[in-house]
């Protein structure tokens, strides 16, 4: 399935620093644009109601659910937004909080942990297929869920758990953490650990080479041209493919 690019999504996420980050994450990224952050059910929907579409509801599951149990929450927003696609985020991967994932239509069950950099491309994914999920949920499914789940049991897609490039050495990915993903200058990461901004550089370089290598899954940058980007550009996108599958 043909989607366009940027997805507009909106996010909601009680941990204010996962919200953070994720939010970060799908901003830098070509392929998503975000809309708004929410940190509560009802700020997501007051949100929610002040767009005309959005295209993903991007949903934390493990948030207090005082104002609106899960089944509710997501019933509510397809009564708001029904052409959106909903993909939930798990730190824990709790049976009860999944079954009502399927139950309630969402297209995916993520695990955060699994997912980690690769936000983006879980969730362009999520609007092409039936129903996605990260390794760690596959025993859920295996699990008898009743006759209902069938049909999830046949189109469930699986997107692979995050890895970092092996190619890049500690040394390698610490000078690139901080000098893309963190932002920071040569001259402050030089500081930070150490050693000449030259030095910094040279290591910079080193991982953008080390990231043109073919560890990522480039299938999910399909419509994505990065050829036409900056080197950081680049490389901030590989960085955070997905591996291959092992043949």
């Amino acid at each position: 399935m043909k989607i366009r690019l940027p997805v507009e999504v909106g996010l909601m996420d009680d941990d204010f620093f996962a919200l953070k980050w994720n939010a970060d994450l799908l901003t830098r990224d070509l392929r998503t644009k975000v809309l708004f952050e929410t940190e509560t059910p009802l700020e997501l929907l007051h949100e929610l109601k002040s767009y005309g579409k959005i295209d993903a509801v991007l949903l934390d599951v493990e948030y207090n659910n005082q104002d609106l149990c899960l089944h509710d929450l997501v019933k509510t927003i397809k009564s708001i937004q029904p052409r959106s696609a909903i993909v939930c985020l798990s730190q824990y991967g709790e049976p009860e909080h999944f079954y009502t994932a399927i139950a309630a239509g969402t297209r995916g069950f993520l695990l955060k942990r699994e997912v980690r950099m690769a936000i983006a491309s879980a969730l362009v994914q999520a609007l092409q297929v039936d129903f996605l999920i990260t390794p760690g949920i596959l025993p859920l499914l295996c699990q008898n869920l009743g006759l209902s789940s069938r049909q999830y049991r046949d189109s469930v897609s699986r997107i692979n758990a995050w890895l970092p490039n092996p190619s890049l050495t500690p040394k390698l990915q610490q000078v690139f953490t901080l000098r893309i993903l963190y932002g920071m200058s040569s001259p402050l990461v030089a500081q930070e650990i150490h050693l000449a901004p030259t030095t910094v550089e040279k290591y910079t370089q080193y991982a953008y080479q080390k990231l043109s290598t073919q560890w990522g899954d480039e299938q999910y940058l399909a419509g994505v041209d990065l050829t036409e980007q900056a080197p950081e550009v680049q490389a901030f996108h590989r960085f955070n493919l997905p591996p291959k599958e092992k043949p």
